[in-house]
């Protein structure tokens, strides 16, 4: 019998036809019901689901800030992609060991060395199909943030320009997990605050107003949506994002302090030239 067809019989990969120190039950069951969970063990490559991967990864340290996502999906993209590089280079050289399997004499130490490897790449291909349906989900985000904040094209120019909102709004978000979590503002977030030109009593005082409000709200019966506390972050980023130049005055004497000479567009641009 050629090596190929023991491996086609034998799902776990081992032969135990001549042994008697292996639990038959076992080895029934096993075989009865393992093809089942390596058939659904296909749909989960991935190291998590759609819904993880969009609303919690791309979510977790950016807040809602569409440019900070965009940039959040760059980085898992490239953690993928450094993934598969590494995945095929494995890929061949099980390959070719397989391939060198084949044409030998099948002894038992080399047929069990080939299951071995034949197992190996089915789970290495199983992880590669997870890791290029984690970049398509990424780029179905990507597309997606992009049309619904109306972004045609953006650079570190535009990043940067949205930086100064992002850091206000999450001045805001911080204190009022402070307040929920605390009952008073923590010394990080006061700093936060102060580094982005937001007087941190300020904060506090628009932040207890809103808890104040939402606790209205939820006491009316009405069941607000976790959007109602992001749009009052949208609100306190417009009132208060142009804070950040003011600060940016005071410490380098000028609101845009951010040199485009250092960013990658324009050493693109002189490299054209």
């Amino acid at each position: 019998m050629r090596t190929s067809e023991l491996v086609k019989q034998d799902l776990m990969g081992f032969d135990i036809s001549n042994t008697t120190n292996i639990n038959s039950k076992a080895v029934e069951k096993v075989n009865k019901f393992l093809p089942e969970l390596l058939e659904k063990t296909k749909a989960f490559g991935s190291k998590n689901s759609q819904t993880t991967l969009t609303l919690m990864t791309l979510n977790m340290l950016c807040g809602q800030s569409p440019y900070r996502m965009l940039r959040q999906i760059l980085a898992e993209t490239e953690k993928r992609k450094g993934a598969l590089s590494e995945a095929q280079v494995a890929h061949a050289l099980l390959l070719k060991k397989i391939k060198a399997a084949e044409n030998k004499p099948t002894t038992a130490v080399e047929t069990a060395k080939y299951r071995k490897n034949c197992i190996t790449i089915s789970t290495l291909e199983n992880k590669i199909n997870g890791s290029f349906r984690d970049i398509a989900t990424l780029i179905d985000a990507y597309n997606n943030i992009k049309e619904v904040n109306g972004i045609k094209d953006w650079d570190e120019v535009a990043f940067e320009q949205e930086e100064k909102r992002h850091h206000v709004r999450r001045c805001f978000e911080l204190m009022y997990r402070n307040i929920l979590s605390v009952g008073r503002a923590q010394t990080a977030t006061i700093e936060y605050c102060q580094q982005y030109g937001i007087h941190p009593q300020l904060c506090l005082t628009e932040v207890t107003g809103y808890i104040n409000y939402a606790a209205e709200v939820i006491a009316n019966k009405e069941l607000p949506h976790a959007n109602h506390l992001e749009e009052f972050l949208d609100t306190m980023t417009d009132k208060y994002h142009m804070n950040v130049d003011k600060t940016a005055e005071r410490l380098f004497g000028k609101a845009d302090f951010t040199n485009k000479d250092h960013m990658y567009e324009m050493m693109k641009e002189r490299v054209r030239n």
